[in-house]
Formats: C-alpha cells, structure tokens, sequence
C-alpha cells in the first residue's frame, strides 16, 4: 500500500503535480480505503499505470483473509464499538499489534478474532456492583439523628 504521496513518487512526479492533475482519479486509480482522512493505494495498480499496463483487477466476493489490514474504523466495527472506545483500548494497551501504513494505524483480522475470542461472557465480572435491595423505612436502613 502506497499513500498519494508514494503514488506521485512511484510515477515520477510531485506530490503538487499530482494533487493538481486531481490525484488518483486522474490515473483511473481507486483507493482501498474510501472514505478515510488518508487515502491509501494499491501498490502494483500504481507501478502498472507507471509502465503502461492494464491496472490488476481487485477479487471480488473474496472472504474475508485473517492477514487483512484494518484501520482503526474497520477494527471499531469489527468489534463492534465505537471508533472512541477503540481509540482508547489502543492507547491503555488492551489491543496490542499495531502497525504503521503509511502513517495510518493498521492492526490484522487475525489479531482482532483472537481479541474476540479472549473476551469474557456476559456476567463475568466487571462493571458496577449490584444495587442493595434494602427496603426503605426498615431499622437496618434508617440513621439515627444527631442531635
């Protein structure tokens, strides 16, 4: 994966040229990550627009491979949490195995199926304690006065 940056390098241009010429669209290239603040490349679709070739199709129906690289959105949704309480688990260390893409974090799928698979069940503990089901107006509950 290559970011705007590295495509304008692969081509033989500058990053300026390549933004003013409309960026990927320009060279028929589509990211892999649309939607995001960086943007993010094929590498071997970059190089075949470099040398004239037909641009390498992308699978399409292919399962989901545990070597994936998911962004931190797609890991959120993955979980199933927000991208806020992702952020956070990543930054006290409970989702270890991050990797830099082009100045994007990335962790594998394999990595999030076993974070997954180590959860604990509902009920296991954690969270806050049960409420007290004192009745109100009985001896135990009432203080006396100070007075």
């Amino acid at each position: 994966m290559v970011d705007g940056r590295g495509a304008a390098e692969i081509l033989g241009i500058s990053y300026k040229t390549w933004s003013n010429k409309g960026g990927a669209k320009a060279f028929g290239l589509r990211p892999l990550n649309e939607g995001r603040r960086t943007l993010l490349y094929d590498r071997a679709q970059v190089e075949a627009v470099r040398d004239g070739r037909e641009l390498p199709v992308w699978p399409q129906g292919t399962r989901e491979h545990p070597g994936d690289l998911l962004d931190e959105q797609d890991a959120a949704d993955v979980l199933g949490v927000t991208y806020g309480a992702l952020r956070h688990d990543r930054a006290v260390g409970r989702l270890p195995g991050w990797v830099d893409v082009c100045g994007v974090a990335h962790i594998k799928r394999a990595t999030l199926d076993r974070v997954i698979a180590a959860r604990p069940g509902r009920g296991v503990g954690g969270g806050r304690p049960r409420r007290s089901f004192q009745t109100r107006g009985s001896s135990s509950s009432v203080k006396p006065s100070a007075s």
